[in-house]
């Protein structure tokens, strides 16, 4: 059920805390029938753990994966991306960077709120979960206001990954205003949502964002979908594409769509 689609969020050795090698995914990609796979490295310029500092040289990975396309010509297509975080005061550096580079894709994601990760447990400390969540949201809201040199906006509830609570879920009914904001938002723009399925590698038993806000961005008039594996090492390439493709086709949705340069290319599911 796989084969014929994109793995639009992959990461390489270029990103902190991945141990992939490009040429190594590209193999797993063909091994397991996808037809494309985007790498998307991280540039999160101002992280805060500066151990794990978050920008690479596009122009050397553009020249990597240039001599990839090559080696893997009629196999695969592989597409140069970037997953941008978006801080507010670094808006301007990273739309320079985006305009600079050669890139297929971008990602804008929110990774950082109040100068902190919620990966960290300090960011949900002195917070009730309504808080966090709505604090994430209006912080995701404000970076595609700002930011525009983008194609999906990824994660979003990348939140609920970190919180440890005994409900994840973030719901309609909950969060909706502020959810039907950033849809809309999304939408006016032209731009489109990733469908991330690193939820089911955290327990959250949905992709992220779950498929109720899917659902909500189709319903508004969102035509763009992305599906990501936001891998960080080899075995969660592609990782439950056949599980979401059933769910997405369940829910009346017949097309998902890749990036190439920075123009959407939509395949039937």
């Amino acid at each position: 059920m796989i084969k014929g689609l994109f793995d639009s969020h992959v990461h390489t050795n270029v990103s902190p805390s991945c141990n992939i090698i490009a040429e190594e995914a590209c193999k797993k990609a063909i091994d397991i029938g996808l037809a494309g796979i985007a790498f998307c490295d991280h540039f999160d310029l101002d992280y805060p753990e500066h151990k794990w500092a978050h920008f690479f040289d596009s122009k050397i990975r553009y020249e990597y994966l240039k001599n990839l396309k090559q080696k893997f010509k009629n196999k695969i297509k592989i597409l140069d991306g970037v997953e941008v975080g978006i801080q507010q005061h670094v808006v301007e550096a990273s739309s320079k960077f985006v305009r600079d580079g050669n890139f297929d894709f971008v990602i804008c994601s929110t990774h950082v709120v109040d100068n902190v990760d919620p990966c960290e447990g300090l960011y949900f400390q002195g917070k009730t979960q309504k808080q966090a969540y709505q604090k994430y949201l209006e912080s995701v809201y404000a970076s595609i206001c700002n930011f525009k040199d983008y194609d999906v906006v990824g994660h979003i509830g990348y939140v609920r990954k970190y919180g440890n609570f005994t409900h994840s879920e973030m719901k309609l009914d909950e969060y909706g205003e502020i959810i039907d904001a950033i849809l809309k938002k999304v939408i006016a723009d032209g731009k489109g949502i990733e469908i991330n399925t690193s939820g089911y590698r955290t327990n959250l038993g949905s992709p992220v964002p779950c498929f109720d806000i899917i659902k909500r961005y189709c319903e508004l008039g969102g035509e763009i979908l992305t599906i990501g594996s936001d891998a960080h090492c080899l075995e969660y390439i592609g990782d439950k594409f056949d599980f979401v493709r059933e769910k997405l086709l369940d829910m009346g949705i017949k097309n998902v769509a890749y990036f190439e340069s920075r123009k959407p290319v939509f395949i039937e599911i």
